[in-house]
């Protein structure tokens, strides 16, 4: 593998990602972690380092600290060389240090066009950092190159389900795209962009519910027309910019990406993506691809006599303790789950931190699901405590029955501010019952008393 001339990956890691509700309350969405030791950012940058990328640059903006400290220089991924670097850098105005907001994947760019002008590339690969996938981008920067595109949009085949979720296109025989939808929801549009049993032939796609050529939110430039194409009006790639370029008669190409691709956009969705991970066929074989992250020194899982795990993903430092079954489940780093528990379809984020003094393990800093509780669909972000005998599913009440019990113990219901920050202790999914718990930052009491049932 070789690049023939120097790229750059742009990682578009900014937002808050409001659909995933307290999870991003403290981080920005692409620090979430995922799959137990890993977080979402990993994948596009074990991607960039697979594909031999010299050059990165990380733009977040919302609650940024948690990426930062977890991306450091990029060692994990090889950015420590003088040849090959790495920058978490938030968008700011052209030759001043103050640092700005942006509105949308395109601005957030266009603002940070004269850090990539550093650099120098050629070629520019801007990514989204928040997506579950693993691809070598070489084949989508050569064709790129031999299309001369002014765009090259990497699609991936979704069903028809999806389509309202992500723009989607219509390609020719050259893979030029020659029309293009952003999020449609009438049912006429949508028809007339699914794929024929030619098409679907061609592009050996096999799976007879995969009808439609979504986007991936990740894309290819030449350095001098990205410039270009950042003059046209409007603030984000997939509402502006891409119809823009349509309008002027430019050269837009889909790449196609045939692989596991997951946004994970939405609480649905980034539930599903860690379950599915649970099964015995992965989507992703990651024994084979594997997710370089910042790891921890802690030991090994330990399961105690007695206790039994069945289609989980476990991380180190996790203990569960005799008596206790956990079926279909995600846990981070340090879960404690003490005697008796049953669990099933939960995922657990783990603890915030490594704390040990004297070299003993400080629990308190553990998440902790107390002895004899009974947890299905519940979701809990880093260092939630739960006492003895708690009951958590959906089967326990309404989603508004739900919320005020919650109330009643003195948590606050998820909130999203004028400001643009966030506040609250917890939201249920209205789309699927799951309670999320978010990050526990007081770990002198349980965020959930012995005894509950909710």
């Amino acid at each position: 593998m070789a690049l023939d001339d120097y790229v750059l990956a742009l990682i578009m890691a900014g937002g808050r990602g409001t659909r995933l509700s307290v999870l991003t309350r403290d981080r920005t969405k692409s620090a979430v972690s995922i799959h137990g030791e890993n977080r979402l950012i990993d994948y596009a940058l074990t991607n960039i380092s697979n594909t031999g990328i010299p050059g990165v640059i990380i733009v977040p903006q919302y609650a940024p600290q948690s990426l930062i400290n977890h991306v450091g220089l990029g060692e994990i991924w090889g950015y420590e060389r003088e040849d090959k670097k790495l920058e978490v850098t938030p968008p700011h105005e052209e030759g001043k240090d103050l640092f700005v907001t942006f509105v949308g994947t395109a601005d957030s760019v266009r603002k940070s066009m004269d850090r990539i002008k550093k650099y120098d590339p050629r070629v520019v690969l801007v990514l989204a950092g928040d997506h579950v996938y693993c691809m070598n981008y070489e084949e989508a920067i050569k064709q790129h190159k031999r299309t001369n595109a002014d765009i090259t949009i990497l699609t991936n085949p979704i069903p028809e389900n999806k389509v309202n979720d992500f723009g989607i296109m219509m390609i020719n025989e050259e893979g030029k795209v020659i029309d293009f939808a952003e999020k449609p929801k009438n049912k006429e549009i949508i028809e007339r962009f699914r794929l024929t049993n030619r098409t679907k032939r061609r592009l050996k796609i096999h799976d007879p519910k995969l009808n439609f050529l979504a986007s991936m939110g990740n894309y290819v430039f030449f350095q001098d027309k990205l410039e270009s194409i950042l003059r046209y009006q409007g603030d984000d790639f997939g509402k502006n910019i891409i119809p823009a370029i349509k309008e002027n008669d430019g050269k837009i190409y889909a790449h196609i990406f045939e692989g596991y691709w997951r946004d994970v956009g939405k609480i649905k969705d980034y539930f599903d993506c860690n379950m599915e991970f649970t099964r015995e066929k992965t989507p992703i074989d990651l024994t084979i691809h594997r997710v370089k992250t910042a790891k921890r020194n802690l030991p090994a899982t330990r399961i105690a006599r007695g206790a039994q795990c069945d289609g989980c993903i476990l991380s180190a430092g996790d203990e569960i303790s005799s008596g206790s079954l956990v079926t279909n489940s995600v846990l981070g780093y340090q879960v404690l789950v003490e005697e008796n528990c049953r669990i099933d379809n939960s995922i657990f984020l783990g603890a915030n931190r490594n704390e040990y003094f004297n070299n003993i393990p400080r629990r308190e800093y553990y998440t902790l699901i107390g002895a004899g509780s009974r947890l299905e669909y519940a979701l809990f972000d880093k260092n939630v405590r739960i006492g003895k005998n708690v009951s958590i599913s959906p089967r326990n009440g309404t989603l508004q029955e739900r919320e005020a019990k919650l109330i009643s113990i003195g948590l606050k219901p998820y909130e999203e501010l004028p400001n643009g920050r966030a506040e609250g202790d917890f939201s249920i999914d209205p789309e699927t019952n799951i309670l999320v718990l978010g990050k526990q930052t007081d770990s002198t009491k349980l965020m959930i008393p012995d005894n509950y049932e909710g």
